[in-house]
């Protein structure tokens, strides 16, 4: 299971700090992984579209939209206001 970690504001929208979740096969990256999360927890699309920007980690190394992510990572959101 990937792991998802979630941070700030985000994390005051959602509810929660993480979660572990099986990824479909259709989530390949980052993006695709967020665009899964929109559909499936309105919260979180909700959290992404307030216009802040977002800080992305995999494995605790800096992340963008097109890096490749698997079941068994640790995905990082953290608002640009923290970095």
């Amino acid at each position: 299971m990937a792991k998802l970690m979630y941070f700030a504001q985000l994390a005051e929208t959602l509810g929660r700090t993480s979660e572990q979740v099986v990824l479909p096969a259709s989530v390949g990256d980052v993006k695709a992984l967020i665009d899964w999360l929109g559909r499936r927890d309105e919260a979180f699309k909700l959290g992404l579209a307030e216009g802040r920007g977002m800080a992305l980690m995999v494995n605790r190394a800096a992340a963008t939209l097109e890096t490749a992510i698997h079941d068994v990572d640790e995905i990082a959101f953290i608002p640009e206001r923290l970095k």
